[in-house]
């Protein structure tokens, strides 16, 4: 029997913290934006609010490791070679992307805008990890750029299959692309379930001028969502049924994707 049965509650796993792998990463996280690509040591430590001694060792570690590199003559850091190889070994790995990346190709033949995978990373945070852009009107993105979980059409995907308390914590932290109001946030929020019922998320020039976006969920195998699939385009070139025809078709293939990778199968 389950130990439910017998009134004991089920404890969760506690959290364990490790702050220099933590801070590590927060490191390489850093120096993958193009803002930060090539860093000194006082311009790290202060944007992640590292003390310069704790920052200079973790750094000292990651060089010796080549996850990072370092110019002498600049004394700047940048990442390193060995996540090259790192990389490529993950994405030979992962076997999700290798079966993404055909339709997110097909998705930009069909429509000639840009489409893009996106992975939540951690709790607040989410990033590019694949791309097919389009020859007529696709948009330059970027593999790797990070945003606010709450960024986007992919972002309000993400959201709406969430705990809805998670959801309703992470917008009132307004750390995505733009701050939302009080009755913004209240008007997303009852927005969630219309996107579950629909089966994919728009958004239309609210979170960058003349940028209309189209997302649907992957679905893993308990029915909760990490990734979403999208396309993003002009908005003077969609009108209110063109984006309803588009919402229908990365709904298709969201569904036959989660299908595949993790044998989800949406009953809509």
């Amino acid at each position: 029997m389950e130990d439910n049965m017998n009134g004991i509650e089920e404890k969760k796993k506690p959290k364990y913290n490790v702050p220099a792998l933590d801070s590590a990463f927060k490191i390489l996280t850093l120096l993958s934006r193009k803002k930060f690509s090539k860093s000194n040591l006082t311009e790290i430590s202060k944007a992640l609010s590292l003390t310069p001694t704790t920052c200079f060792r973790i750094l000292q570690k990651l060089e010796e490791l080549s996850i990072v590199r370092f110019d002498k003559s600049s004394k700047r850091y940048s990442l390193g070679p060995y996540l090259v190889v790192l990389g490529e070994r993950a994405k030979e790995n992962q076997f999700d992307i290798s079966v993404i990346i055909p339709y997110l190709e097909s998705l930009s033949e069909k429509t000639g805008l840009t489409a893009f995978l996106v992975s939540r990373i951690g709790k607040n945070r989410s990033t590019i990890i694949a791309k097919s852009e389009g020859e007529e009107f696709g948009i330059n993105v970027s593999v790797g750029r990070h945003f606010s979980v709450i960024d986007g059409s992919y972002g309000k995907c993400l959201l709406a299959y969430l705990e809805e308390e998670d959801a309703v914590e992470l917008l009132h932290s307004n750390e995505g692309l733009r701050s939302m109001s009080s009755e913004e946030i209240q008007e997303l929020i009852k927005e969630l379930p219309t996107i579950r019922e629909n089966g994919y998320a728009t958004t239309f020039g609210e979170y960058i001028d003349g940028i209309v976006g189209i997302s649907a969920p992957l679905f893993n195998t308990d029915g909760s969502v990490d990734m979403a699939i999208s396309i993003i385009g002009m908005t003077a070139q969609f009108n209110d049924k063109e984006i309803v025809k588009m919402g229908e078709l990365i709904k298709r293939i969201g569904q036959e994707v989660s299908f595949k990778i993790s044998g989800y199968e949406s009953k809509k």
